[in-house]
Formats: C-alpha cells, structure tokens, sequence
C-alpha cells in the first residue's frame, strides 16, 4: 500500500514539475516577425530570344544498287482467282 502511495507521490511531483514548463510555451501568443522578402511582384514574363539553328542535312547513306532479275515472273493479281492458263488445278 505505501508503494501505490510513494510511485502516486512521485507521479505528481513529476507533473507537477514538467507540466507548467510545457504549457508555458503553449499559451503565449507567438512573437510577430516581419517578412524577410518584399511583397511579390508582378512582372510580365520574358521572351527569350529565338536560336538559330542550322538546317540538318540527312548523313549519308550506303546502298547497293538495285538489281533487276533476269527471270519474268508474272504474278495474279492480289484477292482474284488465276486465269486459266496459270491455274495449276485443273
């Protein structure tokens, strides 16, 4: 019984102590301190001047020539039926 009444004791000397030294700083109004920086100004935005930039020229590019098969192929038409003579079916 007399430790409830001693830890008691103690938690309210502790309260007592640290209590009014946190609420001290809560209740005063806080300090006015002046803006570091002026109001803002409205300015009108700068135009950056255009850059001249030259024209690019496509690089170089290496192909063989086209060669032409010798051979005649002749082919159907895409989405129609072959003719007669080129029909391998009958």
């Amino acid at each position: 019984m007399s430790s409830f009444f001693l830890s008691t004791l103690v938690f309210f000397l502790a309260a007592l102590i640290l209590v009014p030294q946190g609420l001290a700083q809560y209740h005063l109004n806080p300090a006015y301190e002046p803006p570091v920086n002026g109001p803002p100004v409205n300015k009108p935005p700068q135009k950056e001047t255009p850059v001249h930039k030259p024209p690019q020229k496509e690089p170089p590019r290496h192909k063989p020539p086209h060669k032409k098969s010798h051979l005649h192929v002749t082919k159907p038409s895409y989405g129609k039926h072959p003719t007669e003579e080129h029909n391998i079916h009958f």
